[in-house]
C-alpha cells in the first residue's frame, strides 16, 4: 500500500471491549482517531449456519505505512477466531485532516484536530 492514509474498519460484540482496543491502538499511536458506531445488525454465515448479532463498528484513520501492525495488533487483542478487519486506502480528504492523521501517527506533535 503507498504511503498515504487509510481506514481501518473492525467490529466486535461488546462496545467497551472495542473501545478498548481503540484505546489501546491511541495509546501505542498506531491510530490517530478511533469513531465507535452503532450498534448494527451483522448477518453472516459461520461454521455453516446464518447468524444474526448485534455488534459495534470502529472505524480507525492511520498512515498506510502502519496499515499493517493495527492489523496485526488488532488481531492479538480480539477474542473472535475471524475477526473483521478491512483496510480502504483513503484516495483524498481534507489535506489539513491527512496531514494530522499522519503526524499523530509517527510520533509528531500532538494535532487539534478531532476525529
Amino acid at each position: 500500500m503507498p504511503e498515504g492514509v487509510c481506514q481501518i474498519q473492525v467490529s466486535h460484540s461488546d462496545r467497551d471491549a472495542l473501545e478498548a482496543i481503540v484505546q489501546q491502538l491511541l495509546d501505542q499511536r498506531l491510530i490517530a482517531c478511533g469513531q465507535v458506531l452503532g450498534p448494527v445488525t451483522s448477518c453472516f454465515r459461520w461454521e455453516g449456519e446464518v447468524q444474526r448479532e448485534q455488534e459495534w463498528l470502529a472505524l480507525l484513520k492511520t498512515s498506510a505505512a502502519l496499515a499493517p501492525d493495527v492489523q496485526a495488533r488488532i488481531a492479538e487483542l480480539h477474542p473472535y477466531d475471524v475477526p473483521e478487519i478491512l483496510v480502504t486506502e483513503v484516495a483524498g480528504g481534507h489535506p489539513p485532516y491527512l496531514r494530522w492523521v499522519l503526524e499523530q501517527t509517527s510520533g509528531g506533535l500532538p494535532g487539534s484536530a478531532a476525529g
